[in-house]
């Protein structure tokens, strides 16, 4: 575990975490839902999502802008 980047006192987990968000695409707004590593501070609560986040998250969207067609 690693010091938290915000309040640098807590230490800092990692959590899987189900995410789901919406993105806009030509045929409107697509709903996606993708599972994302977060990093989660143990004493202030300060999320962040690990470096590989965006890349699963335009896989998901890819996923369901493709059952729309």
């Amino acid at each position: 575990m690693s010091s938290c980047i915000f309040c640098r006192k807590g230490r800092v987990k990692e959590e899987l975490q189900r995410m789901t968000f919406r993105q806009w695409s030509d045929k409107g707004y697509i709903r996606c839902e993708a599972m994302i590593m977060f990093h989660v501070c143990e004493s202030c609560g300060m999320q962040w999502p690990d470096d590989g986040a965006d890349q699963i998250m335009d896989e998901a969207f890819q996923r369901e802008y493709r059952k729309l067609r």
